[in-house]
């Protein structure tokens, strides 16, 4: 979530003092899926449920402040954390929908960032970065599993990010840490799954200072 609001505050080039308390209140959704799991599988476990209905109405409280007016424009990107929340409750957290409606999730911090700084709703950045989080589920069940229809769909998922960066008009070079991806559909490695986490880390870390390069 930081490397994806770090994506939406430097392509602007400009900066607000108001962007402290939207990361803020960006933290306090997305760490409501902890509470949201435990009352999910509790449904008496009325702390959990405290906690979540805390987390959500302070954030959104903060949302309201900051937006004030342009809170109707921004409702339909609700419909991303409701598929995601429903998504998990019903098929399970780590089903690979589910997966990808989470790193689509993460992705709206980008969104909500330029949109605090430049009053527009960006499809296009959304779909660049969302796309890029998105491989990352492939790329970590093809190390973990090493199965030929993962590394097939890892593959062919790289493939198809090109396709729709093109679509898109978003430079092609952004994606040169996907590489790594490729390289492990082809050459399937084993290694623990903390190497592969920050493994990610630095390869987000790279798309970061790509994409806000040439975006």
């Amino acid at each position: 979530m930081i490397i994806s609001y770090l994506i939406g505050i430097g392509v602007c080039h400009a900066f607000t003092w108001s962007l402290l308390p939207l990361f803020f209140a960006l933290a306090l959704l997305i760490n409501s899926k902890q509470s949201f799991m435990k009352w999910t599988r509790k449904t008496d476990d009325r702390k959990s449920l405290l906690v979540l209905l805390a987390q959500i109405i302070g954030a959104a409280a903060i949302l309201a402040a900051i937006f004030r007016s342009d809170v109707p424009r921004l409702l339909p990107l609700l419909v991303i954390p409701a598929a995601y929340l429903l998504s998990n409750k019903f098929a399970g957290e780590h089903y690979l929908v589910t997966e990808l409606l989470g790193f689509a999730l993460i992705s709206l911090a980008a969104v909500l960032a330029k949109f605090l700084l430049t009053e527009g709703l960006d499809v296009r950045l959304f779909v660049g970065v969302a796309l890029y989080f998105m491989a990352g589920v492939f790329k970590v069940k093809v190390v973990i599993f090493q199965k030929t229809k993962e590394r097939i769909f890892t593959a062919l998922f790289v493939f198809f990010i090109v396709y729709a960066y093109r679509r898109f008009y978003i430079p092609v070079i952004v994606l040169l840490p996907l590489l790594d991806n490729l390289l492990a559909a082809a050459v399937p490695y084993k290694v623990k799954l903390r190497t592969i986490g920050w493994n990610e880390v630095a390869k987000s870390i790279l798309f970061l200072l790509l994409f806000v390069s040439y975006y």
